[in-house]
């Protein structure tokens, strides 16, 4: 395992750095993924409960344990567990880093899990097979791309959520999502692929 270095500005890290590529992407978290909870610990990462707050507000309580949930970008499965704790029981994960894979897996919520990054190549995941499909912190330099939202869309059942959680100002200084990924989300809607619920700026993340 490499040496690294970790900031405690998530924007400092090497995966986060202009230009980079997502198979180098993959390799540093390759290498962070044993120290990758104790990094991003409540407090210090609070994408998942936000994205949980976002999703209870249009999801019964009494219905969670019965929805197929999808974990886009699931790295070390914190979402996961957030979610097992709220009654979700029906959980897979996508996730293109074997490191962070293999920390995921210790967790035991996720079903199946799908080696993969979503947007780039087929993600071989079945279409219209989950009523709520999530996406916490993978949206960011070198991450998913734009078309990841296609994907998500694809894995959606009609009528269930797309959930996007991700910093704001990654809309402004990340090249890929600089004023292409809202009007690519709002041509989305336009051609009837999905319709957005929630737009929410305040707590630094999106969810649609």
């Amino acid at each position: 395992m490499s040496d690294i270095s970790i900031s405690t500005d998530l924007l400092n890290l090497p995966c986060h750095q202009k230009g980079v590529e997502p198979d180098q992407v993959t390799t540093f978290y390759d290498d962070w993924a044993t120290d990758y909870d104790e990094f991003l610990s409540p407090g210090t990462y609070n994408g998942p409960q936000i994205a949980l707050e976002e999703i209870m507000s249009h999801v019964p309580a009494d219905l969670c344990s019965t929805l197929r949930v999808l974990d886009v970008a699931a790295g070390t499965g914190l979402v996961g567990v957030i979610l097992a704790g709220a009654g979700f029981r029906l959980l897979d994960a996508v996730e293109p880093s074997l490191g962070m894979i293999k920390i995921l897996q210790e967790k035991k919520v996720y079903q199946n899990i799908f080696q993969v990054y979503m947007g780039i190549k087929d993600p071989m995941i079945p279409p219209d097979t989950y009523d709520l499909v999530i996406a916490v912190g993978g949206m960011a330099e070198g991450h998913l791309p734009i078309t990841s939202v296609d994907d998500m869309i694809t894995a959606c059942k009609p009528g269930g959520f797309v959930v996007i959680a991700m910093r704001y100002e990654f809309l402004q200084n990340t090249e890929a999502y600089r004023g292409k990924l809202l009007p690519y989300m709002d041509s989305l809607e336009g051609r009837g692929c999905w319709k957005m619920a929630t737009l929410l700026a305040e707590y630094q993340h999106i969810a649609y």
